[in-house]
């Protein structure tokens, strides 16, 4: 009696004990995998849900513990792993309790048979022989369930781009054969006839018809392409005519292998007026003012002007656009200007009026300008001089960028390049005559995924029978937030007998910067400058360092500078703020 009464206390103990709340955090470990493979493992076992938590009864952990056994097979087998073997251990310690699991893979399975057929239209179409050579696998090639699901999503995909409207899988399977470790493929793609582009219409228009029509880059009977459809999108959306822009085939209507494509519009506010402040270490304070009439009459002429008023310069620019022949791009321009300038002792009141002609070519942004202006300069106690000129110019500009996907405000990678040359001769209503070049480039590299390189250069030169004859306006000047930062705006350069910078014959300005984000939208940067305005390329450059902080605005990267100008020992810092593009 007293036997079995003792073996009921030992099992009553027992029982307790497991059950018994433990204060121990639960941890999950997995051996054998690493990289993708143990991070799905991770995201697909259910006991990871209690990972950090406190054990639950001892059963319990048991129990997920064995389940994990399976989802961990689960998890593995879309990478080819189908023969694999994972085992489970449950290791109690006093704070920690530890699910160890070991997977041993075993061997890939690898692809046997692989049969694909396209019929229809794609069959010879290059963009879907371009798609299986990227994407198709070979025999004995590691089966991946991921990379088979995208290959069928890019195949259907890629009809829906180009108007195999009808197209689908007659056949599509994987059959796995895991005694052998080969998975075999199967892949039947009927694509139908490729649809063509019918009649383009567009509904509810206020402008001319001929205008809308120059902004479709299609044709009707050429075959479908989604993405002439979103071109013409966002083109039409961004001519600021309208605030919506629906572009739709009508696969409902289509007839004969044509789909139509309607266009439904809603016509913009006509007028826009626009009042910004803002501060910047080289104009001061500042005030801008604007109105826009986005359409002047159903061509699609537009009206801009601005009034732009600061510390140091004021303008009142006002401007008369016409469309070209493809009015998203291209546009001609009659335009007015009227700037009044006062820094440092240096006084300008520029007139001018202008032609533009500006086009666009692939990549490349062409600007032909005819301006004639007049100026009314001095520099310190100098009386002022009056100049006048016809000046033919033009520019020509290059972008290329990619932005971060985190943030659009910051390029990852890109580069901006432009020359502009233009002159003047004194037979055709010039006071002398002259011709200058200016050369600019910027380039930006992304290191790491925090860590970024940014270059610019700038280079000037002219030729001219009388340099006095020249405005402040047709000079070089050097230093400011967007030149030598260290120096103030535009007082690098030559000076006369007063101390008075009046601008060079020539003109560099270069700057190399590293910045590196420690935030979110923050970034960190040091920098050096080098450049100078001069009248001989012998005369000396003038250099600057400095370090900064970036934050990156909804409209763009804002940049606080502090740099030292190595040259003004007696002021040798200086604060420059500015915002804008980093091209």
């Amino acid at each position: 009696m007293l036997i079995v009464v003792s073996l009921c206390l030992l099992q009553v103990s027992y029982a307790q004990s497991s059950w018994e709340p433990s204060d121990a955090k639960l941890a999950v470990r997995i051996e054998g995998i690493e990289g993708q493979l143990l991070q799905n493992a991770r995201a697909y076992i259910g006991i990871k849900a209690l990972e950090g938590q406190t054990v639950p009864s001892i059963f319990r952990v048991r129990y997920l513990a064995r389940k994990g056994e399976q989802e961990l097979l689960t998890a593995i087998e879309p990478y080819g792993f189908y023969n694999a073997e994972v085992k489970s251990e449950v290791i109690e310690g006093d704070d920690t309790w530890t699910v160890l699991y070991t997977v041993e893979v075993g061997p890939v399975t690898t692809y046997g048979d692989v049969n694909i057929e396209l019929s229809g239209s794609a069959q010879y179409d290059a963009a879907f022989q371009k798609l299986l050579e990227e994407r198709l696998p070979s025999r004995g090639q590691p089966f991946n369930h991921q990379a088979y699901e995208n290959l069928k999503s890019g195949l259907r995909n890629l009809a829906a781009e180009r108007g195999y409207y009808d197209a689908q899988f007659s056949a599509h399977s994987i059959k796995v054969e895991r005694d052998k470790q080969i998975a075999n493929m199967t892949l039947v793609f009927e694509s139908g006839e490729r649809y063509l582009f019918g009649e383009t219409s567009f509904c509810c228009s206020f402008l001319n018809e001929s205008l809308l029509e120059r902004f479709i880059h299609h044709q009707r009977g050429e075959p479908f392409n989604t993405r002439a459809l979103l071109d013409l999108q966002v083109d039409l959306a961004g001519s600021e005519y309208f605030s919506t822009v629906e572009v739709s085939p009508r696969w409902d209507q289509a007839t004969t292998n044509q789909v139509p494509i309607d266009v439904t519009r809603s016509p913009n506010k006509r007028d826009r007026y626009q009042v910004g402040l803002g501060y910047g270490t080289d104009t001061g304070a500042r005030i801008t003012m604007g109105f826009d009439r986005r359409w002047v009459n159903d061509r699609g002429h537009r009206l801009s002007s601005v009034i732009r008023l600061s510390e140091v310069q004021n303008t009142g620019y006002v401007s008369y656009i016409i469309p070209g022949n493809d009015p998203a791009r291209d546009s001609y321009s009659f335009n007015g200007e009227i700037t009044d300038r006062s820094f440092e002792a240096q006084r300008s009141k520029l007139y001018r009026a202008s032609f533009k002609d500006i086009r666009h070519y692939d990549r490349w942004h062409r600007t032909y300008q005819l301006a004639y202006q007049r100026e009314d300069f001095s520099f310190g106690d100098e009386p002022t001089t009056s100049s006048n000129f016809l000046i033919p110019s033009v520019e020509w500009s290059l972008i290329e960028s990619s932005s971060l996907p985190a943030n659009r405000n910051i390029i990852d990678d890109g580069y901006r390049i432009s020359i502009m040359l233009q002159g003047a001769h004194e037979n055709v209503l010039a006071d002398t005559n002259f011709a200058s070049v200016k050369l600019s480039a910027k380039w930006v590299h992304r290191l790491s995924d925090e860590w970024r390189v940014l270059m610019r250069s700038e280079v000037g030169a002219l030729q001219t029978d009388d340099f006095d004859a020249l405005g402040s306006t047709l000079r070089f000047f050097a230093g400011g937030d967007h030149s030598v930062r260290g120096y103030a705006y535009q007082q690098l350069g030559p000076t006369n007998d007063e101390g008075v910078v009046v601008g060079g014959r020539f003109m560099t300005a270069n700057s190399i910067e590293v910045d590196y984000a420690f935030k979110s939208n923050w970034r960190v940067a040091l920098f050096t400058d080098i450049g100078n305005s001069m009248m001989d390329w012998n005369d000396r450059l003038k250099q600057s360092v400095g370090f900064g902080i970036r934050w990156v605005s909804p409209i763009g990267p804002v940049r606080l500078d502090l740099a030292m100008a190595m040259d003004e020992p007696s002021n040798p810092w200086r604060l420059h703020l500015t915002l804008g593009p980093d091209l």
